[in-house]
């Protein structure tokens, strides 16, 4: 299996870069926080952020940090899966995982501006940039992804066009 993650703080780019590697590339995607959203469908809870970041919480908690990390990867192994791209990992242990379990397993931080990345959300979420804010701070506190962007293999800048992003995401690819 050939497995690449891309970690980042909110709306950096890290679902844009795995999309845009399933369409040239041929990987397939997977969500690291599906698995949260696949508990709350369990639970009859409801699919929000909050929840997910509680589910998070209560599974690591529960059965070890890597544990997103593990059931994503067996999704990954049990669909035969042989170039997989995996979106969000949120905490050191699941990198620890990773890099166990799958040879030549890949770390990219996206990173931009925090201005670039709030310009970013949607109308609809009416997020102030303080909120944007907070939830940067809650990435790094509540979750280890601070860390996670530092252990990346290497990194990418998202703050130009999308023309520019995907010219750097190309020039990673030949040299991995």
């Amino acid at each position: 299996m050939k497995a690449i993650a891309f970690t980042g703080l909110a709306r950096s780019g890290k679902d844009l870069t795995a999309d845009y590697l399933v369409e040239r590339y041929g990987f397939a995607k997977l969500v690291m926080s599906d698995v949260l959203a696949e508990e709350l469908a369990k639970r009859n809870l409801e699919d929000i952020k909050i929840n997910r970041s509680h589910m998070g919480k209560e599974l690591r908690k529960k059965f070890g940090g890597d544990i997103v990390a593990r059931r994503v990867f067996e999704k990954a192994k049990k669909a035969g899966l042989e170039r997989v791209v995996f979106v969000g990992p949120r905490s050191v242990a699941e990198i620890e995982f990773f890099r166990k379990m799958i040879p030549g397993f890949t770390l990219v931080a996206i990173k931009a501006a925090q201005a670039k990345r709030f310009g970013r959300r949607s109308a609809e979420q009416g997020e102030t940039v303080e909120r944007f804010r907070e939830r940067d701070i809650h990435d790094s506190t509540e979750f280890e992804v601070d860390k996670v962007i530092e252990l990346a293999d290497c990194t990418i800048a998202n703050n130009s066009t999308i023309d520019d992003f995907k010219k750097a995401i190309d020039g990673l690819m030949q040299k991995i």
